[in-house]
């Protein structure tokens, strides 16, 4: 059982504040950053990183920015033409062009590698062009957020840009062709109240897209097609816990498919943080649901990134996803990296989020606080040949403090022996998942909860024995108790026990005459401490006076009902009815006495 990841690391000339793999090339990471505009003497760069070796990074090569103008905020990597990669950015104009009202923070560069690998020497990048997609002419603002869509071959990529510190917020998308060569086209602009704290995009159809983004405590979708941008629709929205007037915070949004979104959600006054996937609404009318969660490690008060990826990605946006497990990597505040892996299962028309387990939680990764997070591309390979070299995804991770490192997580072939195989039919299908293994709940705190769960259900019985006064006291609660908690049970006649109901049918389908319930007058008691009962025709010289219930005294009538609940063979339910017409027998002198002790 693989036990390790393997890490390597390398340290730059200036602060990193994002990163981004080549879609085709898990090879080949481009990293960004820089000391911002100023004479601080640490430069604007974009850097093309080699990543082959799963021990060692090394620079391919970089391109030196502008000192004027700001550092490199956002990185996303399109489509490729020929040998030619392209690469968007988020990079304020200088201060001197914004308080001119230009800030052309939309950039676009090329990455030209002559050879098949970025190893090859002769790498190049270069800048394509430079835009401004932000109409609002807001001095403080920059391009704080930028996503593309998932690539499909031969289908165009729709992206998306989001300001930060605008005091008039606002989301741009762009169309990007599947042809490459630094291409795009503007698609439109949303105005939005509140600034996203994160957004994301995902392909529904061959026309279709879903642009999911959200603020500190909401979650909106916006729908896409070709000749129309939807309003954004609020589908959840976060509400403090009971008792409680602080909410919780959303800081990231990945879609996993285009029916389900995992966000990454800060609590209150640093308190944690956790993992939540959501099911999105099917219906204009509905609202995403709570599908699955998580949490981090306590040590982690907040986090600052999210990073997924999907081991069995479908090829084509009219697809379904299918059995498929993502790797979920969160960054933390004390610059550790949580993991985990998540589980989409599907059947028949009913698609599930399922174990969402910590594999392992990378500590101190970076020596100050982590920016950028990105897992490599995974495309499952279709060679069965066991000599294949091992598989692995990467994830990297960039720092202000100048370093980048890439982890490198191991997977392996994986067979859902749960489904059965068919005789003479194709062999089950095979996926991959992480070749470590994935941690449920600690067994300690499971054997804790059965343990509270059995004391509480034991104490629970204990008082209800001690309230029936059965058995010896242990706790002593019974004088403590409220008195409608210590009446006695009532007794329930076994199966060879009749009720006094029973009684009466039977003698009265023998006999037309009065019947007469008495207790025998021998002197004997029962087990319970009452003479045994009668019941039979009433002969005045043999069994002395009697007297109808409705004649009786109501003293009388007390110890009788009492007599007979005790012995079980009337309870309240029953009702006096059944008394009426029969006579009773005298429960006075020393049968009452009796019959007076026992109850």
């Amino acid at each position: 059982m693989v036990n390790r990841i393997p890490s390597a690391k390398i340290t730059l000339s200036y602060p990193l504040y994002t990163c981004a793999f080549d879609p085709a090339d898990p090879n080949q990471l481009v990293v960004a950053g820089g000391g911002g505009p100023g004479r601080n003497g640490v430069g604007n760069k974009i850097s093309v990183l080699d990543t082959s070796n799963p021990t060692g990074l090394s620079v391919v090569t970089e391109l030196e920015l502008s000192p004027n103008e700001d550092n490199v905020t956002t990185l996303a990597i399109g489509p490729r033409k020929d040998r030619n990669l392209t690469v968007f950015a988020g990079i304020n104009s200088s201060p001197e062009e914004i308080k001119k009202g230009k800030n052309d923070h939309f950039r676009v560069f090329g990455i030209n590698q002559p050879g098949k690998s970025a190893k090859t020497s002769g790498v190049r990048i270069y800048e394509v062009s430079r835009d401004a997609l932000f109409v609002h002419k807001d001095a403080s603002a920059y391009q704080r957020l930028l996503r593309l869509s998932h690539p499909y071959e031969n289908f165009p990529q729709l992206g998306a840009i989001a300001t930060g510190l605008s005091k008039e917020p606002e989301i741009a998308l762009f169309d990007v062709p599947c042809s490459g060569g630094g291409r795009w086209k503007s698609r439109g602009r949303l105005d939005i109240p509140k600034e996203a704290m994160d957004l994301d995009v995902v392909q529904t159809g061959p026309d279709t897209y879903q642009l999911a983004y959200c603020d500190d405590h909401e979650i909106f979708t916006v729908e896409v097609s070709k000749t129309e941008i939807s309003e954004p629709k609020c589908v959840y929205t976060i509400t403090p816990d009971e008792g409680a007037t602080a909410k919780a915070s959303f800081k990231s949004l990945r879609y996993l498919t285009p029916g389900f979104l995992i966000t990454v959600v800060n609590k209150p006054n640093s308190k944690g943080v956790a993992l939540h996937g959501y099911r999105l609404p099917t219906k204009d009318q509905e609202n995403a649901r709570l599908a699955i969660q998580g949490k981090l490690p306590k040590g982690v008060s907040k986090a600052t990134g999210l990073a997924v990826r999907n081991l069995s990605p479908i090829s084509s946006p009219s697809d379904r996803q299918g059995e498929s497990q993502f790797v979920v990597a969160v960054a933390g505040n004390d610059s550790s990296i949580s993991l985990f892996t998540l589980e989409h299962k599907s059947a028949a028309s009913v698609d599930l989020l399922a174990d969402l387990a910590p594999f392992q939680v990378l500590k101190s990764v970076h020596p100050s606080n982590i920016t950028g997070l990105t897992f490599s591309p995974f495309t499952p390979s279709k060679s069965s040949s066991k000599g294949a070299t091992e598989l692995s995804v990467k994830l990297a991770s960039v720092a202000v403090g100048f370093t980048a490192v890439v982890h490198s997580i191991p997977l392996k072939k994986h067979v859902d022996k749960s489904i059965p195989e068919r005789k003479g039919g194709p062999p089950r299908q095979s996926r991959y998942v992480v070749a470590l293994k994935s941690r449920g709940e600690s067994p300690v705190t499971v054997i804790t909860l059965v343990t509270i769960v059995v004391l509480i259900l034991a104490i629970i019985g204990q008082t209800f024995l001690e309230a029936k006064d059965i058995g010896k006291p242990i706790l002593g609660v019974r004088p403590y108790l409220p008195t409608s908690w210590t009446k006695p049970l009532r007794k329930v006649p076994s199966s060879s026990e009749k009720t006094i109901k029973d009684l009466l049918s039977d003698a009265q389908g023998h006999h037309t005459q009065p019947l007469v319930i008495r207790h025998d007058e021998n002197g004997e008691t029962g087990s319970d401490g009452v003479p045994p009962l009668h019941v039979g025709i009433h002969d005045e010289e043999v069994h002395g006076p009697a007297t109808s219930w409705e004649n009786l005294d109501p003293k009388d009538r007390h110890y009788w009902k009492e007599r007979l609940k005790k012995t079980g063979h009337w309870v309240e339910d029953m009702g006096e009815s059944i008394f009426q017409g029969v006579l009773f027998g005298e429960i006075g002198g020393a049968i009452g006495n009796i019959v007076g002790e026992a109850l």
